[in-house]
């Protein structure tokens, strides 16, 4: 039996190490790959069953599909690039190339993705989502912050003396972390969880403390409040890598634990301790998730937090950080994805993209390509997500399966899995960089996203974008690394570690904002026109913002991720995927509503409303509804119905939390 190994390409905290075991031309099983110096052979489900399940299942797309009157036909690959070439020319041709808007996203990641990218820059630009869906407000929070974003290496969290995993779950979304959070735990490092649900990770933790769901901010100021008050700050760190304290010191003086106390559900007692434990045991190290900004006022939250190891010396510290993502890899690789060849461009805002998508003028959209995405499903709002699809006169959909943006699609495109195509992966959330090989021949005719955007270049006579191999792009993208001895060949032999990357940043200073310090008055924030200080505001859906709308929709609405999938990604391979989706509530809540275990209840909001089956979990606050997203609307699913387009105070992330909801028994 044949073992390869390889990367998992999901956009996670890893990209694990796996081996694939061949017999026969087939793979058979997949494990972990023991060699790999993140995962070490710890491997999720995803990892050990589903990327198995997905690449042999029997409703994955092996031909390319044109709907017609009669259904979905297929067509041969010529026959599917002369149709995009015949109708993607008479829309340019009309409209111009800002009428075609490419949505991609993450889905699977690798350096060759961006292969997709190359070709509507070949076409002159088009139209393209800004912002995130996932990281947004939180990412421009520490570029505010910082100037730039770092991380400390995993290994480093056994130097803390204590532990926050503010609105982290690493026992649900990185396995891979626990063996060290349990290693920290044995040699007496405090853990705490800060999560408005009682998640799996609070079975490591020392003490859990559940904020109303929205008010992660005004937590952090009353301890930043308290930590100043009784004189526990670093006053050295302060005055040689800290701007603008004192204007902070004002901020937080208004915020004082009772106040704090009112906002976010926690006794104010409970408040000082937390920041007598923050203060004084040091280094203290924070893991942030990202739950915690999907809010309205998401950036300024994630802003107080890192304010806390500012104030109190932790950063630059091993043992210490507020660890985000990192942005190690920008710019150390070649770009090949043609920027340098787009003369037009047009950018339109992701946590509000359906609305704008129907509101664009001059021209309006009437092509949408989907790659590497499933933004029916996953977007904000997806009745309005529907309407803007059903305006596209010509949508094409890079796929496995007909998801629910494939189901509008008028031309679908079967893609290969990371096991029958080549690529380089690394992470936002480690620091290697790894070869992932082609294992097997691909199912059907299925095809890369490279060899798709290569063959369709060619036919509509694209000359900036050359037939190349996998290989050819991938030695050109990490020629910048060659200086390092990292190259294509090297990388087959096993994961590099990033050449420069820090195993505790931030030593000595060096923050890459305009005063070269930590800032707390961000500068670059008030030339963007956002408050420079993280003040706290409430999210737009607030019970204590906007009372007249809690009267009718009293629970917060959390929309988190659940461990077994990743967004919309493998729900469609399982019985209990398709099945009607659980909304899980406290039981004095169901109580209060006269629901029982399994009913079917409606969830209701502003934008919509769904049936769902009533769980019941003292993990749940009283005052929140938990519905996982990633269901398919297409299995009668899909809480995106009920979510909401906010703009958010920076980074145009998307407040997916920012949700208030109505339960009601059926």
């Amino acid at each position: 039996m044949q073992q390869i190994r390889t990367n998992c390409p999901l956009d996670c905290y890893a990209h694990c190490g796996l081996v694939a075991h061949i017999q026969e031309g087939k793979v058979i099983k997949i494990t972990g790959d023991e060699k790999h110096p993140v995962n070490k052979g710890l491997i999720c489900s995803k990892g050990r069953f589903k990327h198995l399940q997905r690449l042999y299942s029997k409703e994955r797309i092996t031909t390319p599909l044109y709907k017609t009157s009669r259904g979905w036909q297929p067509l041969s690959w010529q026959d599917a690039y002369l149709l995009i070439a015949e109708k993607l020319t008479k829309i340019l041709d009309t409209y111009g190339p800002l009428s075609v808007l490419h949505h991609d996203n993450g889905g699977s990641e690798g350096i060759l993705k961006s292969l997709s990218h190359r070709f509507f820059n070949a076409l002159g630009g088009c139209s393209r989502p800004v912002g995130s869906i996932c990281w947004g407000s939180g990412y421009q929070a520490q570029l505010y912050d910082f100037g730039k974003l770092q991380l400390h290496s995993w290994e480093d969290i056994l130097n803390a003396r204590l532990i926050l995993l503010w609105g982290r779950d690493p026992a649900s979304t990185n396995i891979q972390m626990l063996p060290l959070l349990q290693q920290a735990k044995k040699q007496g490092v405090r853990i705490i969880v800060i999560n408005p649900l009682q998640v799996a990770s609070c079975s490591l933790a020392d003490w859990h403390i559940a904020p109303r769901p929205g008010s992660d901010g005004a937590l952090a100021l009353a301890v930043a409040h308290q930590i100043i008050k009784n004189n526990m700050v670093n006053r050295d760190y302060i005055e040689q890598y800290v701007y603008g304290f004192d204007r902070f010191r004002e901020l937080v003086r208004n915020f004082p634990p009772e106040k704090a106390a009112t906002a976010t559900g926690v006794p104010a007692e409970q408040i000082c301790r937390l920041a007598e434990m923050y203060g004084s045991l040091s280094p203290a190290c924070i893991l942030l998730g990202y739950g915690l900004q999907r809010y309205s006022n998401g950036g300024q939250t994630v802003r107080a937090i890192d304010a806390l190891a500012a104030i109190t010396g932790n950063i630059g510290r091993a043992g210490g950080g507020v660890n985000y993502a990192g942005g190690h890899w920008k710019g150390l690789f070649s770009p090949i994805d043609g920027r340098e060849l787009a003369f037009t461009g047009r950018k339109l805002p992701w946590p509000v993209l359906a609305d704008a998508i129907l509101e664009a003028k001059d021209p309006p959209v009437k092509s949408i390509f989907v790659t590497r995405s499933n933004p029916v499903t996953q977007l904000p709002h997806t009745g309005r997500v529907r309407q803007a699809f059903g305006q596209s006169e010509f949508t094409v959909v890079v796929d496995m399966f007909l998801t629910d943006t494939a189901l509008l699609a008028h031309l679908v495109l079967p893609c290969t899995t990371f096991l029958e195509e080549t690529d380089v992966v690394y992470s936002s959330w480690n620091h290697y960089l790894a070869y992932s090989p082609q294992v097997v021949p691909p199912v059907g005719e299925c095809r890369s996203d490279h060899h798709i955007f290569s063959d369709l270049a060619q036919v509509m006579g694209l000359p900036d974008f050359p037939r190349r191999s996998p290989e050819a792009w991938l030695t050109e993208a990490l020629a910048p690394l060659a200086p390092y001895g990292i190259t294509l060949e090297q990388l087959k032999n096993g994961p590099v570690r990033h050449p420069l990357a820090p195993d505790v940043p931030w030593q000595g200073g060096g923050f890459a904002t305009p005063s070269g310090k930590f800032e707390l008055y961000s500068q670059l924030a008030a030339s963007d026109g956002v408050n420079p200080l993280p003040i706290y505001q409430e999210p737009v859906e607030s019970p204590l913002r906007d009372t007249e709308l809690a009267k009718e929709y009293p629970l917060h609405l959390i929309t988190a991720h659940h461990p077994d999938y990743l967004h919309s990604q493998f729900w469609n391979l399982s019985e209990k995927g398709r099945q009607r989706q659980p909304v899980y509530l406290h039981p004095d809540t169901a109580a209060s509503l006269q629901i029982q275990p399994g009913q079917t209840v409606e969830v209701a909001t502003r934008r919509g409303k769904a049936l769902f089956s009533a769980f019941l979990s003292e993990k749940i606050r009283p005052d929140t509804a938990l519905i996982y997203q990633g269901h398919w609307a297409a299995h009668g699913n899909g809480v995106n119905h009920l979510t909401a387009q906010y703009i958010p105070d920076m980074g145009l992330g998307t407040p997916y939390y920012d949700c208030l909801c109505r339960i009601t028994a059926k």
